[in-house]
């Protein structure tokens, strides 16, 4: 008994310090742990990492956003503040925000306008790929913000913004 009341006490720290321990992985400079855990505390806020190369990553990253939201971590979380998980889209994947193409890609954007609603995401489309395959920004779904260009609006918010990848 005793042992399970000692499992029941580590296994949360011990869960919680993984993502930490994750994030010095494959680096050659030695830091310390609290360092590491000061730059997870202080992130500004989270960008969602899409492989615009892969077909479905964007349904992907919307059910890991859905996942962490579900998770007691999500409640429990020290990054409150940090708001809403910024997903940037650009290129072609753009076209599935669009009214016209609703039924056409139905559960991902239900998904996403559920998770919008919740808080829990923020979607952001580049103007310069609509425009490129002919959309007009009038079209967006009203749950999606239009940004100027995509890559652009990224790298804003990972080196201006001090937000970190989801």
């Amino acid at each position: 008994m005793r042992w399970f009341c000692l499992m029941l006490i580590f296994l949360p720290g011990f869960l919680l310090a993984q993502p930490v321990l994750e994030l010095g992985a494959g680096t050659s400079e030695s830091s310390s742990s609290d360092a590491r855990l000061a730059a997870v505390d202080t992130a500004s806020g989270y960008v969602a990492r899409i492989d615009l190369n892969k077909p479905g990553q964007i349904a992907e990253a919307l059910r890991r956003a859905e996942a962490h939201f579900q998770s007691e971590d999500y409640f429990d979380s020290l990054n409150k503040s940090a708001g809403p998980i910024a997903f940037v889209i650009f290129g072609s994947d753009v076209a599935m925000f669009f009214k016209q193409n609703y039924s056409m890609y139905k559960t991902t954007v239900d998904l996403a306008a559920r998770l919008s609603s919740l808080g829990v995401i923020d979607i952001r489309v580049c103007q310069v790929s609509s425009k490129a395959i002919g959309l007009d920004r009038d079209d967006l779904l009203p749950f999606v913000s239009p940004v100027d260009f995509g890559p652009a609006e990224l790298k804003r918010l990972l080196e201006e913004e001090d937000y970190s990848f989801f």
